[in-house]
């Protein structure tokens, strides 16, 4: 008998292969299993983090998860932004949104790579599962060890776990970063980077106090007087102490030709043009509290709580208590601390004399888009004088700017008197008799009546010649969705995302990539066809007005959610066809208004103009 021996590894892939112990499949493996599945994964940045290597273990962690189920068939991998950023607001993961909107019947289950990559909190959970379950599609997290089963106690308390260790981390990382930062403001008066303000520039200052960072090269900075800039810093404060106004000052730098920080500093603004010296520009100069020689930090804040509902940071002004303040001179001040805080005690009388002219709440303007100049025609800004509602010209001219001989100076009228005027218009050509204030403005806003102002009189304007009024923006309240059928438990999370995903359309761009150098082989087996429950038709889009009074009225019936075994087996279940029957009728009767009678207009002689119907 004679045994044939073991072919001998030639290669070193080979030799590895024959070491792995039986029962133990290899990671090259072609998957078992017919489900197709979309991978997603997150990384933050691109500055402090390699996307190849996250993107790398977080869809080797996937490929673990989904081995002997299925095959990886896509993949959306999001870089630089925020898991404070909705699902559907991020550029990837909306993209993989539209894309099982569209094409549900080619994907079975989307697969993370991790909770905390791809979650904040439990509300964008609840809103995937609603968009999820619409369409027949699972969540498989590598936390749950495969799908999640929503409904399921343990899943849900899970859930609840990651969201709450997900927030911790974030809260803590932050916690731990704005601590120690504010530290080496007060304690050591280190520059932490930014740029540098105006009139100063940035040398050397040593090693790097971090061991680790120092050994690779890296070199703190501290600040210096910049000999071109320094002096109009301390000429600016000069002239504030002297009682000049900062539209003063800005119009002596701009008479005196003197280089704005934009146009002394090539690469302090790059893409924005050279206007000179600005009053904002000087405010914010006059406002600065590290020309004090002192290292100040946290003077704005953009932190997640200052986040708009599509995730971009809004900066913001903190309170002076709030500020990090360096408690010895960190660097050469270019003027005292006295006579800093002496420029605040004049803007703040300054401000204080507005606060006291706004005393009684916010202003109304009942004449805003309605009045044009006389002299130059150029619409009227709303401005308040004196404590009064007023309107003002300024024939684009600035503050920041010197007159030019012989321009006209500002005008300014008053709203009163205005009105007055208008009313007796009214009253001579028959259209009301002797109205008050208010009714003078409603009748102006029906007719839609424009007025050429100056400091004599008030005539009234053709509104076709006019241009088209400005009208008050009035932001409609946000409509209910209504709850998905049979989770009514869930609230209305999803909705209004569903809601979005209906009208949408998978482009180009919103198709999955395709992992590179990926070992997934095509899925064993064939599956039938399966379609979503509703297949999102993209509707006949109205006109913009009906599109208003529609989507106020717009309810969406979303059929019954599938269950796992009919989701597998590639059933289809519809809500009875005199249900959906009912619900139209019901949004068409939703869509109907009346539009108001149009209102007669003026001729410029006053007498009232025959209104033609359409």
């Amino acid at each position: 008998m004679t045994v044939s021996a073991l072919p001998r590894p030639t290669t070193l892939a080979e030799w590895i292969a024959a070491t792995i112990p039986p029962g133990i499949p290899a990671l090259d493996a072609a998957p078992v299993g017919s489900l197709r599945f979309m991978f997603y994964g997150r990384a933050s940045t691109h500055e402090h983090q390699d996307p190849r290597t996250s993107r790398a273990w977080q869809l080797d962690v996937s490929r673990r998860l989904t081995g002997g189920h299925g095959a990886i068939v896509g993949e959306y991998f999001e870089v630089g932004c925020s898991r404070q950023v909705p699902w559907h607001l991020r550029p990837r993961a909306g993209a993989m949104l539209r894309y099982i909107a569209t094409n549900a019947d080619r994907v079975d289950a989307v697969v993370v790579g991790e909770y905390e990559r791809a979650f904040l909190d439990t509300s964008q959970v609840r809103e995937l599962r609603a968009v999820l379950e619409r369409y027949g599609v699972q969540l498989w997290l590598p936390e749950a060890e495969g799908p999640v089963e929503f409904g399921n106690p343990a899943h849900e308390a899970l859930l609840a776990l990651l969201a709450k260790r997900s927030l911790t981390e974030v809260l803590r990382s932050r916690h731990r970063v704005v601590t120690a930062m504010r530290m080496q403001i007060v304690e050591q008066g280190r520059y932490l980077g930014g740029r540098p303000p105006y009139g100063y520039g940035l040398v050397d200052a040593g090693p790097h106090p971090n061991r680790a960072l120092a050994r690779r090269g890296v070199r703190q900075q501290r600040l210096v007087p910049n000999p071109a800039t320094a002096p109009v810093v301390k000429l600016i404060f000069s002239l504030r102490l002297a009682g000049h106004s900062a539209a003063g000052i800005a119009r002596h730098l701009n008479e005196q030709a003197v280089p704005s920080p934009s146009s002394a500093d090539a690469e302090r603004d790059r893409g924005r043009v050279d206007a000179g010296w600005s009053l904002r520009t000087v405010v914010e100069i006059l406002g600065n509290p590290r020309y004090t020689g002192r290292q100040v930090w946290n003077r704005t804040s953009a932190d997640r709580a200052t986040r708009s509902p599509s995730g971009r940071r809004t900066s913001v002004r903190n309170e002076q208590h709030a500020w990090a303040i360096s408690t010895r001179i960190a660097h050469t001040p270019l003027v005292s601390e006295q006579d800093f805080v002496t420029a605040q005690t004049i803007q703040a009388t300054r401000n204080s004399i507005r606060q006291a002219d706004a005393v009684g709440g916010e202003c109304v303007y009942l004449l805003a888009g309605r009045l044009h100049c006389g002299l130059c025609g150029r619409k009227m800004d709303s401005h308040r004088s004196h404590g009064r509602a007023a309107y003002r010209c300024r024939h684009g001219h600035t503050s920041a700017r010197t007159r030019p001989e012989g321009a006209p100076r500002n005008l300014y009228l008053r709203e009163d008197h205005l009105l007055a005027h208008i009313a007796a218009h009214l009253t001579t050509t028959g259209i009301a008799d002797n109205p008050d204030p208010e009714q003078t403005a409603r009748l102006v806003d029906e007719l839609g009546l424009v007025f050429r102002c100056d400091a004599a009189n008030v005539a009234l304007l053709d509104p076709g010649t006019a241009g088209r009024a400005r009208t008050p923006r009035r932001r409609l309240a946000p409509q209910p969705v209504h709850d998905l059928p049979g989770n009514e438990n869930r609230g209305k999370a999803g909705g209004q995302l569903l809601l979005a995903l209906s009208y949408a359309t998978a482009s180009e761009t919103d198709q999955p990539d395709t992992p590179a150098g990926q070992v997934d082989a095509p899925a064993r087996g064939t599956r039938p066809a399966r379609r979503p429950l509703r297949p999102p038709a993209r509707p006949k889009r109205p006109s913009a007005p009906q599109r208003r009074h529609r989507q106020a009225g717009l309810r969406p019936t979303i059929g019954a959610t599938r269950s796992r075994d009919a989701s597998r087996a590639g059933r289809d279940e519809h809500p009875p066809s005199g249900e959906l029957r009912h619900d139209r009728r019901r949004q068409g009767s939703a869509t109907k208004f009346r539009t108001p009678p149009a209102a007669p207009a003026l001729t410029p002689g006053g007498t009232p103009r025959a209104a033609t119907t359409r």
